[in-house]
């Protein structure tokens, strides 16, 4: 996650209070961790809707996005002729890997996880990605197969989470083509607002080729101008109404990959091969 400067968290400060206002008014840990209450094993079962693969010399977990129901045992199949490491990643919260797990899957072998607290999981493999600490993101190695897609993977566990508010701040940090917080959570019906303190303009956008409940509605998000044309920098918020998971990221700076339909870094971007992703879990009410 990126550091903020004391000027800079006052701007944030308030612009979310401005937020809050129209919402009111408008309507507008890494290791080898696993905990005592879950358990790993290798099994040789078959392939389920609960089951990701690790396709053979693809370098890719398959699908990017899974979404399970909460306590369901998920299945990581390896299909590859090579061992692979697979772990959440360092970020931690009550959303965000609410559960750390981390184990080896040798070459044809299976593994399986039970997701028994909500929320997000976002896990890659050691071996053919890497964790960036500076930017709180997953790069890929060089010589993975698809390379700039790293080798990472999102799980949603539905239920219910406590604690989330109806507004979230995001910001595109001076100088950077990333987003200060790839993932966020919310309730409807509320919002996200993203500011610019780069120099450049961005433009956000869903990311397509997915289908309910990842990005159930087609929501505006659009151009955000930077710190040379607009003192400052600009300002957009977004309501989410409909619950759901959604997937976006920069137009500008990134394409979608028709293999995947993940989100896919261009050598341009300053980040490269981090792409400039993120996600908005939006839970009803």
């Amino acid at each position: 996650m990126f550091k903020l400067s004391v000027r800079v968290k006052i701007m944030m400060g308030a612009l979310l209070g401005v937020f809050m206002l129209e919402l009111l008014f408008g309507r507008t840990i890494w290791a080898s961790r696993v905990p005592n209450n879950a358990t790993v094993k290798y099994t040789n079962v078959a392939s389920s809707p609960n089951t990701i693969i690790m396709p053979k010399a693809q370098d890719l977990f398959v699908p990017y996005i899974l979404v399970v129901p909460l306590h369901t045992t998920v299945t990581w199949g390896n299909d590859d002729t090579t061992k692979h490491v697979v772990t959440t990643t360092a970020q931690h919260s009550h959303f965000l890997n609410p559960q750390a797990f981390s184990f080896q899957i040798p070459a044809g072998a299976d593994a399986q996880f039970t997701f028994n607290q909500p929320g997000l999981y976002h896990y890659y493999d050691t071996t053919m990605s890497s964790w960036n600490a500076t930017l709180s993101r997953v790069a890929a190695n060089k010589n993975a197969e698809h390379f700039p897609l790293a080798m990472d993977g999102v799980i949603w566990v539905q239920g219910p989470i406590s604690g989330l508010s109806n507004v979230a701040i995001n910001s595109i940090p001076a100088s950077h083509d990333d987003f200060s917080e790839e993932f966020q959570a919310i309730r409807a019906i509320g919002g996200v607002t993203w500011h610019n303190f780069d120099a450049d303009p961005h433009f956000i956008g869903l990311a397509l080729g997915w289908s309910t409940p990842i990005n159930p509605a087609d929501i505006s998000l659009g151009r955000v101008g930077g710190t040379d044309e607009t003192p400052g920098g600009e300002t957009t918020t977004t309501l989410f109404e409909v619950p759901g998971l959604y997937y976006y990221h920069c137009r500008n700076h990134t394409i979608i990959d028709p293999l995947t339909n993940r989100v896919q870094a261009l050598p341009m971007a300053s980040e490269y091969p981090i792409p400039m992703e993120g996600f908005v879990l939006v839970l009803g009410s």
